[in-house]
């Protein structure tokens, strides 16, 4: 689908405020990058699309959920493991380059045909490539609204329950909790070309007119590509859904890289997880004086579920 082609009808009734239930409105709108980035480019004015888009980040706050999960893979490679029971102790979240995830189709809800572009000058020699991959600029972690009875997660995840998972509060890790955003889940690419071809230009006549003016340095004060990538990095095909993801992105050089703060608030063991790799765990918990468990299935249960025994008086 093109981006001039995008058409949404917004809403005009009245928000009855005292009905009103943050979970019934995050059902009935979930998450529709296509549509905050059809708000966005109503107008053409930078300074109103600045503003737009903080209304369009306050509305992706809704949607983080007080609590969230990542899971981790432990494998027979123990220099990766002794790094994430690191990272894990140190209270913090590895970020990864995209081109790094599962899926080699990550990130790739979007894109543009340079050669629409090439009649721009300054981009004839690069026959119209503007950016050559948004996701170079973009690191990221993946988390899940997945609590610890996902079974796909545990497998896929986490080494079919070798591994383990942690829940963070997102109200005590503000710093995460600001740069994670729900995941769209879509069979749609958009094509941004008229988008790109256009903000190509006008950063062109910028530097030309700037240069011309003498300035040493040259400033862009037009966002708009930096808010489209912002959101439509978060875009998975419809396949993924059962993951329910929830990425943390931050700027690939943003400081602190390639690690986010993250306090953990509790430590699930996955139920083939080694016994090595369980006592490691179980002390990273004392450490963080945070409850730990240990995954199990009872075998003889109607219930079809994991269930969690607490071990914290194992160290």
């Amino acid at each position: 689908m093109k981006i001039e082609d995008l058409h949404f009808e917004l809403p005009t009734e009245t928000v009855d405020e005292g009905n009103w239930e943050l979970e019934k409105w995050r059902k009935e709108h979930p998450m529709d990058y296509f549509k905050a980035l059809h708000i966005l480019n109503m107008s053409d004015d930078s300074t109103v699309k600045a503003e737009v888009f903080k209304t369009i980040y306050r509305i992706t706050r809704m949607h983080i959920p007080d609590v969230l999960y990542k899971y981790y893979s432990l494998s027979d490679n123990e220099t990766s493991n002794m790094k994430k029971f690191q990272t894990l102790s140190d209270g913090q979240i590895y970020m990864s380059d995209i081109k790094d995830f599962n899926d080699p189709f990550d990130g790739q809800g979007f894109f543009y045909d340079a050669t629409q572009l090439a009649d721009i000058e300054r981009l004839k020699p690069h026959g119209g490539r503007f950016i050559d991959s948004f996701n170079a600029y973009i690191k990221a972690a993946s988390l899940t609204s997945n609590g610890i009875q996902s079974m796909p997660m545990w497998a896929h995840y986490s080494n079919n329950h070798a591994g383990f998972c942690v829940s963070y509060d997102m109200k005590a890790n503000i710093g995460l909790s600001s740069c994670t955003f729900p995941v769209q889940y879509t069979d749609i690419r958009l094509d941004v070309t008229s988008l790109m071809k256009t903000q190509a230009q006008k950063t062109a006549d910028t530097i030309d007119r700037q240069t011309t003016s003498g300035n040493k340095e040259i400033i862009l004060d037009d966002l708009t590509i930096v808010f489209m990538a912002c959101l439509l990095c978060n875009l998975k095909h419809t396949s993924w859904s059962y993951e329910q993801e929830f990425r943390c992105t931050t700027g690939a050089i943003a400081a602190g890289m390639p690690y986010i703060e993250a306090r953990p608030k509790e430590i699930f063991i996955g139920m083939n997880c080694a016994p090595r790799h369980a006592e490691r765990l179980i002390k990273i918990a004392a450490s963080w004086k945070i409850p730990v468990y240990r995954m199990e299935f009872d075998e003889r249960s109607e219930q079809y579920a994991l269930t969690a025994r607490n071990m914290n008086d194992s160290v």
